[in-house]
């Protein structure tokens, strides 16, 4: 009988702790959700009539278990209903949709929060999966409460009236991931091509008129393009690109065969549109806008991102530096390209090919 009256208090004391239960089955659109719930107290339950019209952008500020660990901490009074993960952009809901997280102040009944693992100081930043799982969730959120896709329904936490915290900061990527937001929202709320960057646009793909004899940055740009598509290989090219050679010949012969483009190995306007779409389908993640010494921005981020886990550097900072001058130096040597230290289209599609 106490053995009986000792368990049920446990699990009263259990129950507590933990909330109700997420949605047994949200819509289908819905990406794939790990569910490990707050701890009562850290939550309302219900919404108290409000409707939901906004989604709210989080940093944590620490690791992606730091956070699991505060929001269930018994008496922490903070949470959100959903923490997307850097690495992989793994998602896990800790507060039902239906019920009230502590995230936002005054804009807790009538948001939903979402948290995104971020803590520079130990080098996690946020990531193109982060990016494109965090989108397909709202997209799934918007769909669901009808709210519209726009800056003014998505939103930052530092953007909320009588709000003392200033993220998502500077290194979040507001424009790359409206993009991918606006793009993912049709159909079944998945991504598609258009919601990333692609190397389609001029400066991505060589301007034609390139045939076989040739040399220089144009045929350079053609030589990894097709690398990164798989019709040559990379290791080839680092033995030095920007010869339009043998190699290079039976490379475009090969694609043109496979895009029914006239196989002549003369890259001229049809095989141009040809690898523009084809990289278009195939997209590429690397930074596209041109980076040099001195320069602060996300983008550079999203480089040294892409060097360290190829191994060329340690530090991710945001800051074109010495450091990252020497990384980009070393790699573009290593792939056989012109050493410049300054980041272009060439060394794009090489960080591509060889980050795939």
């Amino acid at each position: 009988m106490h053995r009986f009256v000792l368990g049920f208090a446990i699990a009263l004391a259990f129950a507590a702790f933990t909330s109700a239960p997420a949605e047994a089955a949200p819509p289908p659109y819905y990406p794939p959700v790990d569910w490990i719930p707050a701890a009562a107290g850290n939550f309302s339950v219900g919404r108290g009539g409000a409707q939901i019209t906004t989604i709210v952008i989080h940093e944590t500020d620490g690791s992606y278990s730091s956070a699991i660990n505060w929001f269930r901490r018994p008496g922490s009074n903070a949470s959100a209903h959903y923490l997307v993960r850097a690495w992989d952009g793994e998602i896990t809901q800790l507060v039902a949709e239906s019920d009230t997280a502590y995230h936002a102040r005054d804009a807790n009944p009538w948001t939903i929060g979402i948290e995104h693992e971020f803590y520079l100081r130990q080098g996690i930043l946020h990531t193109d999966a982060q990016y494109r799982s965090s989108a397909l969730l709202v997209c799934a959120i918007a769909r669901r409460y009808d709210i519209p896709l726009d800056r003014n329904h998505i939103v930052g936490h530092r953007e909320l009236p009588n709000q003392f915290h200033g993220d998502p900061g500077p290194l979040w990527d507001w424009t790359y991931y409206m993009s991918l937001v606006r793009s993912c929202a049709g159909g079944e709320g998945r991504a598609t091509a258009s919601s990333i960057e692609t190397c389609a646009e001029p400066g991505c793909t060589p301007p034609a008129g390139l045939e076989f004899g040739d040399e220089g940055a144009d045929v350079a740009l053609l030589q990894w393009d097709l690398a990164y598509l798989g019709f040559i290989t990379d290791d080839t090219l680092a033995n030095g690109s920007g010869s339009f050679g043998p190699l290079t010949l039976d490379a475009v012969v090969a694609f043109q065969q496979a895009k029914d483009v006239p196989a002549t190995g003369y890259y001229g306007e049809l095989t141009a549109a040809a690898l523009s779409e084809a990289l278009a389908q195939n997209p590429v993640t690397a930074p596209t806008a041109p980076l040099q010494p001195g320069t602060m921005s996300t983008d550079v981020s999203k480089l040294q991102v892409s060097l360290r886990k190829l191994g060329y550097m340690d530090l991710v900072t945001g800051y074109y530096g010495r450091i990252t001058q020497e990384a980009v130096l070393q790699f573009q040597q290593d792939s056989g390209i012109d050493a410049t230290g300054t980041y272009g289209a060439i060394t794009r599609m090489a960080l591509a090919t060889q980050s795939r």
